[in-house]
């Protein structure tokens, strides 16, 4: 089973909100949201395979259909909640993927910064070969010339707007994860791995929030091609954020994610 932590709400509530983080991190990235959200709703952190506490057995290949495996055994503690399911990036495609072929109904799905996939099979085994090769520089280079190299990336060009501790903070986060492991994560469920859901999309059933930092360009248009495909859904694009919207834009992200599951309950 993943490694996870459950923080009970203030309030006597059964929905339940579950995190999951991106690649390189780890649950306690959506630390300084928990004591807002647990005033309206129970949250569930985890950690995905080969991040943060993480103890999957390395012998298995860690496929989306493994992971959601594993979801469905975590969540099967919590089947009696209502369950609002986010992901960020890599815990976005994991998200997207859950909600078409997870074993528990939905109430509600947020996509922050995150893909259905990639369309060309050519482009695909390109990004193959470019996790492989990351991967590769985990192994041989070590962690902190990866996460050097990582953090200089254009789609997180806006993290360096950020505070000296948040951006401190972050680092921290990166440079306590175990390289070899990452490496696993990246030959085993990194994008490329990802099976193209952009014909599926149109099936998901359960109400959708899609948020994207407004300076992501890429994730702007991508989120925008979903907002036609998923029958019911809302995109939200957040002024003066890149990809990583839950640490640039905290009160907006945590105003958004609240209002949306209110709107939820409202409906039901």
């Amino acid at each position: 089973m993943l490694h996870f932590k459950f923080h009970q709400s203030k309030k006597d509530t059964n929905q339940l909100l579950i995190l999951l983080h991106g690649f390189i991190s780890d649950q306690t990235t959506f630390d300084d949201h928990i004591s807002l959200f647990t005033e309206e709703v129970n949250v569930l952190t985890i950690d995905l395979p080969g991040h943060g506490h993480d103890q999957s057995n390395q012998s298995y290949t860690w496929c989306f259909k493994f992971i959601c495996e594993e979801i469905n055994h975590t969540l099967s503690l919590f089947n009696t909640y209502q369950l609002f399911l986010h992901g960020y990036s890599m815990g976005g495609r994991i998200a997207l993927y859950y909600a078409l072929y997870g074993a528990y109904k939905l109430n509600g799905l947020i996509l922050e910064s995150t893909s259905p996939g990639i369309k060309k099979e050519e482009d695909r085994i390109e990004r193959i070969q470019v996790d492989q090769a990351r991967a590769k520089v985990l192994e041989i280079a070590g962690l902190e010339i990866f996460v050097n190299d990582w953090e200089k990336l254009p789609l997180f060009q806006t993290q360096y707007d950020l505070s000296k501790t948040k951006r401190q903070k972050m680092r921290q986060m990166r440079m306590q994860q175990a390289p070899m492991r990452l490496a696993k994560a990246l030959r085993d469920y990194g994008t490329g791995q990802m099976p193209n859901l952009w014909p599926k999309i149109k099936d998901i059933n359960v109400s959708t929030c899609i948020l994207v930092g407004a300076l992501d360009e890429k994730f702007v248009s991508i989120g925008q091609k979903m907002s036609q495909l998923i029958p019911n859904n809302r995109l939200f694009k957040i002024a003066d954020s890149g990809h990583t919207v839950h640490v640039e834009e905290m009160a907006e992200f945590d105003k958004i994610v609240l209002g949306f599951i209110y709107k939820e309950e409202q409906n039901d």
